[in-house]
């Protein structure tokens, strides 16, 4: 199945690249000119090549998930166009699920024709954020004066008003999910060391914060049976049923400069309770973080997109290395002879197309 594969492969990019893909959206001047693409030129070579991509997404090997910074505008040049990315990544995760432009919303349905799937993040660590915010701003703003009737104030433990925001947060994101018709959802998780958490009050209070968020994904993966991954921290989480119905477990390892520390950050995660055959490493495309720093490098230059691409092929006993997932995978695309190459270096380190 490799060799079917890979030779339709061939055929298609190498028919690819004579039709100049970015002529639309560089040329100057309006011209009327449109340039056939594969599918229009030569649409039984097309299908075959899809059926093949598809097998080939059904068969065992490296998975890859990328996650893309959409927006809510319609795109403005290819790179944020999900039809644009390489066709062999298996997951395409819409990081601002609430933000889908129209073009984007239209693409899922042409991205399942490749076998990908598509799923939208659910961001406890970016709920979690926009509440500290909103206690910041309170903490900032007078206190109204009190009213001639003198009416006692009611004070609203905070704990509690982060749960009901939590489960409002967490409805809206799987809703629109399940209004664009996606395949499931990417959970993201840092959470707190467990074994920094003391006494019985501040467990139960902690499994009740985490309960806000993971048991209205339970009750939603209960409805209807889609597909979750988790991303994060899965030794942070308390109630770890819910690893076990994840596809994926990533493992963030954005910071991560060699092999050892991203071994390292699985081996941190590794109990009895987490499944070991799942996991995924998690990098990203190069950035600098807020704190200043540089990230997305090994210490000795390499891109971490393929230092966890090598990573995963290096054998390991005791659990299983089921590929990579790649942050803002839309800062790749810009490449003057070959778009996205680091991801699809990657995807070839991990899936060689010569047996």
């Amino acid at each position: 199945m490799k060799n079917k594969f890979k030779i339709a492969t061939l055929l298609f990019f190498a028919t690819s690249f004579t039709l100049g893909a970015c002529s639309d959206w560089t040329d100057i001047e309006g011209i009327d000119i449109k340039q056939p693409n594969i599918q229009e030129q030569n649409p039984e070579l097309y299908t075959k090549y899809l059926e093949n991509l598809v097998l080939y997404k059904q068969s065992v090997h490296k998975i890859t998930i990328a996650s893309i910074d959409n927006k809510d505008t319609a795109p403005a040049c290819r790179n944020e166009h999900l039809t644009d990315l390489p066709d062999s990544i298996d997951y395409i995760c819409l990081n601002n699920i609430l933000e889908v432009n129209a073009m984007n919303a239209a693409e899922v349905a042409e991205v399942h024709k490749k076998g990908t799937k598509v799923v939208g993040l659910i961001d406890f660590d970016a709920i979690e954020a926009r509440w500290k915010a909103i206690l910041d701003e309170e903490a900032n703003t007078p206190a109204p004066e009190e009213s001639e009737e003198g009416g006692e104030e009611v004070v609203v433990d905070p704990a509690a008003r982060f749960i009901d925001f939590c489960k409002t947060e967490t409805a809206k994101q799987l809703a629109a999910c399940d209004v664009l018709g996606l395949d499931g959802v990417e959970l993201n998780f840092t959470g707190t060391d467990l074994n920094s958490i003391i006494g019985e009050e501040a467990v139960a209070a902690e499994t009740m914060r985490q309960g806000a968020f993971f048991d209205l994904v339970n009750e939603w993966k209960a409805s209807c049976g889609k597909t979750i991954l988790f991303k994060g921290y899965p030794q942070n989480v308390i109630d770890k049923q819910i690893l076990s119905d994840c596809e994926f477990i990533i493992i963030s390892a954005h910071s991560a400069k060699n092999y050892d520390e991203m071994s390292y950050l699985v081996m941190m995660s590794y109990m009895d309770d987490i499944p070991a055959d799942r996991y995924v490493m998690g990098v990203s495309t190069p950035y600098v973080n807020a704190a200043g720093i540089a990230t997305g490098e090994f210490g000795d230059g390499t891109l971490s997109v393929i230092g966890a691409a090598r990573w995963a092929i290096l054998p390991v006993s005791g659990y299983v290395k089921a590929g990579i997932s790649i942050d803002a995978i839309q800062q790749d695309y810009f490449n003057v002879t070959f778009v996205y190459p680091n991801a699809r270096e990657a995807i070839n380190i991990m899936n060689p197309t010569v047996n």
